[in-house]
């Protein structure tokens, strides 16, 4: 159950916001090997934010997945910083990233949990 949840101080229309989540969706999908039927993308825009003690464009990405090894987050990240630059224009060290391994029993979808 990938969950990637991305917080920014920049405003993003309504339209873009709508596509951005759709690409980040199956974007997530694909650099972790799951269904995208699990995958949950948010986009948080228009945020207070701070980063570095500045509120220039910045951008917070917190990627949670039952099974994320530790050993994959590095790759991960690249990917990720990739992805979030190229859409948002802001440069990689304006990008967060918060990665977070799930137990499938404190995570539920449809009534159930994994």
């Amino acid at each position: 159950m990938p969950f990637i949840r991305v917080e920014t101080n920049l405003k993003v229309e309504t339209a873009e916001a709508d596509a951005f989540v759709l690409k980040l969706s199956k974007f997530v999908s694909v650099i972790l090997g799951k269904p995208e039927i699990y995958v949950t993308a948010i986009l948080h825009q228009n945020a207070s934010m701070s980063l570095s003690g500045s509120n220039e464009p910045a951008v917070f990405v917190s990627l949670a997945s039952i099974s994320l090894q530790s050993d994959k987050c590095l790759e991960l990240s690249r990917s990720v910083c990739e992805f979030i630059t190229a859409e948002f224009s802001v440069p990689g060290t304006r990008v967060f990233i918060e990665f977070r391994d799930l137990e499938r029993s404190m995570f539920g979808w449809n009534g159930r949990t994994f």
